[in-house]
């Protein structure tokens, strides 16, 4: 385990060796034991790269290493290096110890202890040891596997050149032509080209708002004549009166500004300072008849009719809403569109356009579109995404949030996103290999994604770090191959369930459902070893100092529960454990209770697979036949993570815990000895316990309660609570799962870099990838299969394996095997 002045001693090694190395790059200021260390280090930092803080301090380091050495600068290396090793390493130690811990709770713990098959034998090996040796694929409801497929590219449009710089390219063309290219164009005869063409745009410019001014005056006059026919001829003529006024009123102020831009050229510097605070709001706010209102209207036609033609032939000049009046009566106020030289902020938030043109009446209401995102969180793409549209994030919906470490592919929907905003993402000047993630295959469709619409992940996976071949032949791992897929593997929730910190989230579960909130607010605000040094500093200073004002400077914004309980410390009281609890988001707090379920789920399937069959059900299991159920949980992610908790939207149809796909006590089975040869052990579920669940008729019943009661856990009375936020009835899980059309193949090559999964962009970009090449030195288990919603693919690669995913693991497995990671 690398800790923080292991690693900096390390890294101060790698300096002065780099430091001290000779003209052909030899050194021996560091043993064979600070190397390996050292190669640990650069791992974890290779496997974060995309990590963007630790970039540019470490470039800088190593130059000033470089300049050191190279230049003969009169500084002690030992001075150089602490300068900027200080300065380094508190942030890169902080991604190596987040990468060694970041799942620090181990699969004992949370009931994760048998295999299916133990009899089979396994082999050990990695998994994400690149970010693309996970391809995750979403299986859409109708059964697509969702592929990004049609790519639209964006350039950016090139600006129409000025008329003036029109008229100055063909002058000079032309007189280069009369000297036949023979004569450079005197300076005076460039002066003298450079004011016509001023002249010229001026000329233009001038032409071109006396036609944009005869457009408007032939508007107002259809404008007037509309409104005469939908109001009264007195209304229509007030407000053409109002409408040229308003005209004559812009074209005197560009008159103004325009004098005002001559004159201002021709002063100094200083004028121009002094000008600065001497600007005026313009005279057209300042101006009550800037605005006009109609009489009010009972009828809503009529004023969808004002609204529509005002729209047509005043679009440009004027913007309608609705607003009280001085007598408090609601009427149709029209206002200047350009206001100062700017258009209103506010314009045409009647019907929730926000300044849009009104949706097409025969267009469906969501964009569709597929997600291809490579080492990135869902979450941070859809802002980014957001941004981009100028939407609000809460707009975009998807079935579930995928992990961040791989390649992905999903589907997602914006209510009324425009087409060609979302394409002006994929910037044509770049290669489809460059970008972090791209959208593509958009289409418009009657009916948003909810959490949950989706039929599972198609999982592609490299296992690299094999054993070699006089330890485990290549048959031997085909057979294996075959055997997990025929038989499966314990449906298992896996550890990413639980958290990422040494403080599991079923122990925050567990306190909330034992109504102990002193308990929740005392496990959320602890140091855990998962913790960045800083957040761990911070947390222990908490807890010796209570300062809540210290600890929210100091903690990030991710850290959503902890800077929401912190809050309600500071608002109500440093004891009002409670109502600070209350803060967290409702999710959240769901993600934990729902953490605490699984927790019990894991460790009664482990007891049923050890006391009972593991080939057949038995007497009192509860079943549900595979074609008749839906699992329980909207879960997805990697593998089927439940992210309801990570920011998935909320659907703005209200939707109950109750709602998720739960099996109602109908459809479940109690197995007796007349129905046990109708039912094989896939039909087999087990409960997550709830206040309104049927639990199996055997010693698993008996299991369950001495489970609750020796934590306390009473759902019934929690239900029966006033005002119970935690609504768990319950719901059921299947013991086992079968990996779907499972394919393999056993690829041997020579450089652990290049990528060894099929993806998308590569398929686009026309890069296939390399085959397998005979004696190479490396060999790995490229693995393809399909799971449903709410499965994990760690738990199923564990099985086929017969190896912890505990991250321990995986460490140990790249050190011994020697590959640089990436």
């Amino acid at each position: 385990m690398l800790d923080y002045y292991s690693a900096k001693e390390n890294l101060k090694a790698l300096g002065w060796m780099y430091a001290n190395c000779d003209a052909e790059g030899t050194t021996n200021a560091m043993d064979g034991a600070a190397m390996n260390d050292y190669f640990d280090i650069v791992k974890c930092l290779h496997w974060n790269r995309s990590e963007g803080c630790i970039t540019a301090p470490l470039r800088r380091w190593m130059a000033l290493l470089r300049v050191s050495h190279l230049e003969a600068v009169d500084v002690a290396v030992d001075e150089v290096v602490d300068e900027v090793v200080d300065e380094v390493v508190d942030v890169v130690v902080d991604v190596v110890v987040d990468v060694v811990d970041e799942v620090a709770v181990d699969e004992s713990v949370v009931g994760i202890n048998s295999f299916l098959k133990p009899e089979v034998g396994g082999f050990h090996g990695t998994t994400k040891e690149r970010y693309s040796d996970f391809v995750v694929r979403e299986v859409a409801l109708n059964g697509d596997v969702v592929r990004l497929q049609d790519v639209k590219r964006w350039a950016p449009q090139v600006k129409a050149p000025k008329v003036s710089e029109v008229f100055k390219h063909r002058v000079f063309a032309m007189l280069n032509d009369a000297a036949n290219g023979k004569m450079d164009i005197p300076e005076p005869v460039h002066s003298l080209v450079g004011k016509l063409a001023g002249r010229l745009l001026g000329m233009f410019n001038a032409n071109k708002r006396a036609h944009a001014l005869k457009q408007e005056r032939e508007d107002i006059i259809k404008l007037r004549g509309a409104i005469a026919e939908i109001c009264d001829e007195e209304t229509a003529k007030k407000l053409e009166e109002f409408m040229v006024r308003l005209v004559d009123a812009q074209v005197q102020e560009e008159d103004a500004k325009r004098k005002a831009n001559n004159a201002n050229k021709n002063k100094s510097n200083e004028d121009k300072k002094d000008d600065v605070d001497m600007k005026e709001e313009p005279a057209a706010e300042k101006n009550p008849e800037t605005a006009f209102f109609f009489p009010p209207m009972d009828a809503k036609e009529t004023r969808a009719a004002v609204h529509e033609v005002v729209r047509k032939f005043g679009g440009g000049m004027v913007v309608s809403d609705t607003t009280p009046n001085s007598d408090g009566v609601s009427v149709i106020r029209l206002r200047r569109v350009m206001v100062g030289g700017k258009k209103r902020r506010d314009i045409d938030q009647r019907g929730g356009n926000n300044g849009r043109a009104p949706w097409p009446t025969n267009r469906p209401d969501y964009l569709q579109f597929v997600l291809y995102k490579r080492n990135m969180e869902t979450n941070s793409v859809m802002m980014q995404v957001a941004k981009a549209m100028y939407s609000n994030v809460s707009a975009f919906t998807y079935a579930g949030t995928k992990d961040k470490r791989g390649i992905t592919t999903q589907l997602c929907t914006v209510y009324r996103g425009s087409k060609e905003k979302l394409e002006m993402l994929n910037r044509a000047e770049r290669d489809l290999e460059w970008f972090n993630f791209l959208v593509g295959d958009a289409k418009y469709v009657p009916e948003r994604l909810n959490l949950g619409d989706l039929r599972g992940n198609r999982f592609s996976l490299a296992i690299r770090s094999l054993p070699g071949d006089e330890m485990i032949s290549d048959d031997q791992i085909h057979e294996a191959v075959r055997s997990w897929s025929t038989h499966g593997f314990i449906n298992y929730f896996g550890l990413q369930r639980f958290g990422t910190k040494s403080i599991a989230t079923h122990e925050i579960g567990r306190a909330i459902l034992q109504r102990d909130h002193k308990r929740v607010v005392d496990l959320l605000l602890a140091p855990q070893k998962g913790d960045a040094s800083k957040i761990r500093e911070a947390r222990q200073d908490f807890q010796d100092n209570q300062n809540v004002d210290a600890a929210l400077r100091a903690l990030p914004p991710y850290l959503i529960a902890e800077r929401a309980v912190l809050n309600g410390l500071r608002t109500h009281g440093l004891e009002s454990y409670s109502t600070a609890i209350q803060g967290i988001p409702r999710h959240l707090r769901m993600m934990y209770t729902h953490s605490y379920q699984s927790y019990v789920w894991n460790i009664v399937v482990s007891e049923r697979l050890k006391q009972s069959s593991r080939e057949t059900p038995v007497v009192g299991d509860l079943v549900i036949p595979h074609e008749q159920s839906n699992e329980e949980y909207v879960d997805d992610g990697e593998d089927g993570v439940d992210k309801e908790e990570e920011g998935a939207p909320a659907s703005k149809k209200p939707r109950t815990d109750a709602a998720i796909s739960r099996p109602s006590a109908g459809t479940v089975t109690v197995v007796t000895p007349e129905n046990l040869h109708e039912y094989s052990i896939y039909d087999v579920v087990l409960p997550l316990p709830g206040y309104s669940i049927t639990y199996p008729e055997n010693a698993l019943k008996q299991r369950y309660e001495e489970i609750l009661k020796a934590d306390g856990v009473d759902f019934q009375a929690i239900e029966r609570a006033t005002n119970s936020e935690y609504h768990l009835p319950g719901s059921f899980r299947h013991v086992l799962r079968k990996p779907i059309d499972v394919a393999h193949e056993l690829k041997r090559y020579n450089d652990p870099t290049i990528p060894l999964l099929e993806t998308d962009v590569g398929c686009l970009a026309g890069h296939p990838v390399q085959g397998s090449i005979p004696n190479g030195k490396f060999r790995a288990l490229c693995l393809e299969f399909q799971l449903g919603p709410s499965s994990y693919a760690t738990m199923a690669v564990r099985e086929l394996l017969k190896q912890s995913s505990n991250l321990d693991v995986q460490l140990q497995l790249k050190k011994q095997d020697g590959q640089t990671s990436k």
